[in-house]
């Protein structure tokens, strides 16, 4: 009876969590960028971002206000395989907006703030020595 109340339990608790499992497409991310050059002049300042090619839908690189730098890729969360999802950088320098479906997200930590989008933005590894600063996952 134990047995077969706790195999049930397990099988209902796994088919639970798959629901909530969120599918975003693999791209193999490994960028190294030089943020001193000045074709990357706009990230310098505290504030400052650039778009860059790379992951599913290109790469957004953000230099935050405690001077860390982030990278999210460009793919909307709602469709990201859609090329057409792609997020920019709004006139107010902190939401992030995609240009199809209209999502919104915080520029700061990648949460949706308006849907349809229902998960944050896909983030990036970054580790900044001095020089070289580098994007990977």
């Amino acid at each position: 009876m134990y047995r077969t109340l706790f195999l049930s339990l397990f099988i209902l608790c796994l088919s639970a969590c798959k629901k909530d499992y969120y599918d975003f497409p693999d791209a193999k991310v490994n960028i190294f960028l030089y943020p001193n050059n000045a074709q990357y002049a706009n990230l310098n300042p505290l504030g400052g971002w650039v778009y860059i090619e790379g992951g599913v839908n290109g790469v957004l690189v953000f230099h935050d206000f405690l001077d860390n730098y982030i990278a999210y890729d460009r793919a909307c969360t709602h469709e990201p395989s859609n090329p057409c999802e792609r997020i920019i950088v709004e006139n107010d320098n902190s939401t992030l907006a995609c240009e199809c479906c209209e999502s919104k997200f915080f520029l700061y930590d990648g949460s949706v703030t308006h849907g349809p989008a229902q998960y944050a933005l896909k983030r990036y590894n970054t580790s900044f020595d001095g020089v070289v600063l580098s994007i990977y996952n």
